[in-house]
């Protein structure tokens, strides 16, 4: 019992993965079981060896292999070698994805955002990008359709991406709003490229009077300095 609340917990529940993984973020992998923990810890360990090649498919990726969609789970996956993401802090702060991958053989950080950036997805996200700057691992930021509201987290996730020095990149795939545009490595914080989709929109003013456009591409992929 928890003497300021009263409320009644057990220590089995205290330490629970799904309250330390979904609610505290706490803990930064979730696993269902011992099978699933090992397979998730040899992922990590795979991810920073060096000695392993280049997925051999990596090369065969092209236009007709990868979907044209503004899914960016499914984006993230057909952009990384396959089989190499781990995600990060999965089940906490939903609004944003972050997974530990490779590319081309290449360690890299993928943030994926989906939905409204509450703050402890952009928290977990800040972290994420705290951890790959200290490891020298680049960044590659996909942006759906997004929202967020100012705030402290917030903030924070701006403040690491702009003060980040490792490669930066970032990919505009849907509808993007205001604070959530910048502080997925928006045109601000400036990325070493920025690219975006055919009809993605990237507007300065909030979801409920999206009136002034940053920039939309009709057809092509557009490519912002």
């Amino acid at each position: 019992t928890g003497p300021a609340t009263g409320e009644e917990v057990s220590l089995r529940g205290a330490a629970a993965g799904g309250l330390q993984c979904k609610v505290s973020g706490s803990a930064d992998y979730y696993a269902e079981d011992y099978d699933d923990a090992i397979s998730t810890i040899r992922s990590i360990v795979h991810l920073h060896s060096d000695i392993f090649p280049a997925p051999s498919n990596w090369t065969d990726k092209t236009q007709e292999t990868c979907s044209f969609t503004d899914d960016v789970n499914q984006v993230v996956a057909d952009v990384a070698d396959t089989n190499t993401l781990t995600k990060f802090k999965e089940y906490f702060g939903r609004g944003v994805q972050c997974s530990f991958g490779k590319l081309g053989g290449l360690k890299a950080g993928f943030l994926a955002g989906q939905g409204d950036i509450d703050g402890n997805g952009a928290l977990k996200a800040s972290n994420f990008v705290q951890i790959c700057q200290q490891t020298g691992i680049p960044l590659v930021f996909i942006q759906g359709n997004i929202t967020t509201s100012y705030t402290r987290e917030l903030a924070s996730l701006m403040r690491s991406v702009a003060i980040a020095t490792v490669p930066k990149i970032t990919l505009v795939i849907g509808n993007t709003v205001g604070h959530a545009y910048l502080a997925m490595n928006g045109g601000g914080l400036q990325p070493d490229l920025s690219y975006q989709w055919p009809g993605a929109t990237v507007t300065c003013s909030d979801e409920h009077n999206p009136t002034q456009n940053i920039g939309k591409y009709s057809d092509g992929l557009g490519v912002l300095f």
